[in-house]
């Protein structure tokens, strides 16, 4: 298990704002990398990172910003996805991630059989572009309903990387968001689970907010993860309106940090 903060909460110039909290507990707190190779800056400043996160846990994100996993091969989309993935890749190999996060689609649905169909596909070709590496691609429980972009429901999802034996991150924000039975996936999938995405928020909306900050019960959740998947890592993945809540980030990473050293 290790203990990771999201890079999503800050943009792509604001990059070296997790420098600290990586410094702050010497080894304790890695980092998920949120890649945001769109745009010129983001690549130069993690470069100018990679001393210092090469010293602690690291994760990546999947490229989300301009990629879209479920567009056919071959279409602009497509290329332009890979080739961020393909950038993702070589700072992925070069910080030894645990893992690198899958999302099936971030565009809303609108043809759900195809877009299912051609991002299944997909997957596999970033699987095994990874795979050399030993680096796992995890598949995110990605989308909520009220954006229009969740591609599977609950049982789709569970089934889904059941069958075709997906690693497995759980967004607990977004099965929240969804109405989901957050202990039932855990259950059901514990045996793939990597890793969680930890925020909250109000049961509808995607807002990325501190754990305790929300209808989602924080300590239920603990309870069942340490029950079912106290290998899991837990990636603090806030929204850009937490950004300057830095004392609260704190507080929230101690009690992470309490709850690991229980376990």
């Amino acid at each position: 298990m290790a203990l990771l903060i999201s890079t999503n909460m800050y943009k792509a110039e604001e990059f070296k704002r997790v420098l600290p909290y990586v410094e702050k507990w010497r080894g304790q707190v890695g980092v998920e990398v949120f890649p945001m190779f769109h745009q010129q800056i983001f690549a130069p400043l993690l470069e100018e990172s990679t001393d210092i996160l090469s010293r602690v846990p690291i994760s990546f994100h999947g490229p989300y910003y301009k990629a879209e996993h479920s567009a056919p091969q071959g279409t602009p989309e497509y290329e332009y996805t890979m080739e961020l993935v393909e950038q993702t890749l070589h700072y992925s190999e070069k910080l030894n991630s645990r893992y690198m996060v899958f999302h099936h689609n971030n565009c809303a649905v609108r043809d759900k059989e195809r877009m299912l169909r051609d991002s299944c596909v997909n997957y596999r070709r970033v699987e095994e572009l990874f795979r050399p590496l030993g680096i796992p691609a995890a598949v995110e429980n990605a989308g909520v309903m009220d954006r229009n972009n969740m591609l599977l429901d609950e049982n789709e999802f569970v089934s889904l990387c059941r069958t075709e034996k997906y690693p497995v991150l759980i967004d607990i924000g977004h099965a929240h968001a969804n109405g989901w039975d957050l202990r039932g996936v855990m259950e059901r999938l514990k045996g793939q689970i990597l890793a969680y995405h930890l925020h909250n928020n109000d049961g509808v909306h995607d807002s990325h907010r501190r754990i305790g900050d929300g209808t989602l019960d924080f300590e239920s959740f603990m309870t069942w993860a340490r029950e079912y998947t106290p290998q899991a890592d837990l990636v603090v993945e806030y929204g850009m309106e937490t950004a300057d809540d830095c004392q609260g980030i704190v507080e929230d990473v101690e009690r992470l940090l309490a709850f690991e050293n229980s376990l």
